[in-house]
């Protein structure tokens, strides 16, 4: 007995050997340590929006060695720069903040447009820059109404009268059945109190008489006897006597009077175009220019460019037929449309700069005439106009490049400073765009069943 333990004395320091090998493997004690990494600094405002005229309360961390001796030391003081578009200095005070980790930035941007920030930290943290956009705060605008009794809003529009256009259903009240103007997905065109809609073979007008449905004023065949048609009109432009019709090889005009009623004035061959020039496959724009218009679409363009925007000009000829504008050519501007207004064309720069410059383009004196240009960084991201074979006019949307909820804004042109500047839209979920139009902007929303929150655009051209 003695001997046996003896014998389990004299194994136990083995068995400890052991343990301590393996906690040791387990727990990497008396491994090689690895080389140490400093991680890449946490992202400042490069994407943010803010609102004009509110106080900002922003949080910026410094930046400090995970390696070497001085991995615990923090900053002491920290001091702050705050400039506007105008690289005026505006007040703004740092208070550090973490036991000196970071620091708290509070100032009140005056003015739309670019900000710059610079954060100095001492004695270790870093400086710390970023660009931070003031835009116009329009997040919490109420909806003028929720269409809720519709399958499908291709286009939201309304009549001076009141009435709703859901694509060609007309709503006199947001919540009543809707009163069909035509096929489903037939494009529709309001001018005041005036409700265009083009079918596959025929152009109706209908008006707001202020009660009950629309009422049917006229009709007539599309295109006119005689008239070509390759395909159904992809664009058009509406008064409450006129309406343009643009398919993919000609310009068609019909005029309105209680007279004569609705007749087919002519067409006029237009240039077909080899690209498209939105997502949607838009072969060509058109838009009115004083007392011309204007056929606008993609061309290719001389190095470096390679593509660029080419308008042709038209005039109606002494018997109200569209017709070229005589000796004088098309024109070609830089960049690639991404927005279009009444009179208003919106375009990306092409260049190969890796910010991002939104153009706008007036029409007014016959010519796409350059107005402004937004300048943003990388971090930001632009999304062309969408649904414009339906919805005619069509702003592009601005949002932050990376995030799932991500705020969104639609750029306006502030004739008293001659600038380009955003508003930002109200978008409760923020993961989808709203789809803006000429007038009004709406967002779809499925609470068991479809539904459309209308809202007005903050400001119109």
């Amino acid at each position: 007995m003695e001997a046996g333990r003896g014998a389990r004395v004299r194994q136990a320091p083995h068995v400890l050997r052991l343990l301590t090998a393996l906690l040791a493997v387990g727990t990497g004690v008396g491994c090689p340590m690895g080389p140490c990494e400093e991680h890449a600094p946490s992202p400042l405002f490069d994407g943010a929006m803010v609102g004009v005229g509110q106080p900002q309360a922003l949080t910026v961390h410094g930046v400090f060695s995970r390696c070497g001796a001085s991995q615990d030391e923090r900053a002491q003081s920290v001091s702050v720069e705050v400039r506007d578009p105008q690289n005026r200095v505006l007040p703004a005070t740092a208070k550090l903040a973490g036991h000196g980790a970071s620091a708290v930035v509070r100032f009140t941007p005056e003015q739309t447009g670019r900000h710059h920030l610079v954060v100095s930290f001492s004695p270790v943290g870093s400086v710390r820059q970023s660009s931070l956009y003031v835009v116009e705060d329009h997040s919490a605008q109420a909806p003028l109404a929720d269409l809720s009794t519709v399958v499908e809003c291709p286009s939201v529009d309304r009549t001076s009268s009141g009435t709703w256009l859901c694509g060609s259903q007309a709503l006199r009240t947001p919540d009543q059945e809707p009163q069909p103007l035509g096929d489903y997905f037939a494009p529709a065109v309001v001018a005041g109190d005036v409700v265009w809609v083009t079918e596959a073979g025929r152009v109706r007008r209908y008006v707001d008489m202020g009660s009950g449905p629309l009422a049917t004023s006229a009709d007539a065949p599309f295109p006119a006897t005689g008239a070509p048609a390759d395909a159904p009109p992809h664009a058009r432009l509406a008064t409450a006597t006129e309406l343009l019709l643009l398919d993919e090889t000609h310009l068609h005009r019909y005029a309105f009077s209680e007279e004569e009623g609705l007749r087919a004035m002519g067409s006029t061959p237009v240039r077909p175009s080899r690209l498209a020039t939105f997502s949607d496959d838009l072969p060509s724009l058109l838009m009115r220019a004083g007392e011309r218009l204007l056929v606008v679409r993609i061309a290719e363009a001389p190095a470096p460019a390679t593509l660029a925007i080419q308008a042709c000009p038209y005039q109606l000829d002494a018997a109200g037929a569209p017709r070229p504008v005589p000796d004088e050519p098309c024109h070609s501007v830089p960049g690639l449309p991404v927005g279009h207004e009444e009179g208003v064309l919106w375009a990306r720069a092409a260049s190969g700069t890796q910010n991002l410059e939104l153009l706008r383009y007036s029409a007014a004196s016959g010519r796409l005439r350059l107005d402004g240009v937004l300048e943003m960084t990388s971090s930001f991201q632009l999304q062309g106009a969408e649904r414009l074979r339906t919805t005619g006019f069509g702003l592009p949307v601005v949002s932050p490049a990376v995030g799932v909820s991500r705020p969104y804004a639609v750029p306006r042109w502030r004739a008293e400073t001659g600038t380009v500047v955003l508003e930002l839209l109200p978008s409760p979920e923020r993961r989808k765009p709203p789809f803006v139009g000429g007038r009004y902007f709406h967002l779809e929303h499925w609470n068991i069943l479809y539904g459309v929150k209308v809202y007005a655009r903050p400001s119109t051209p």
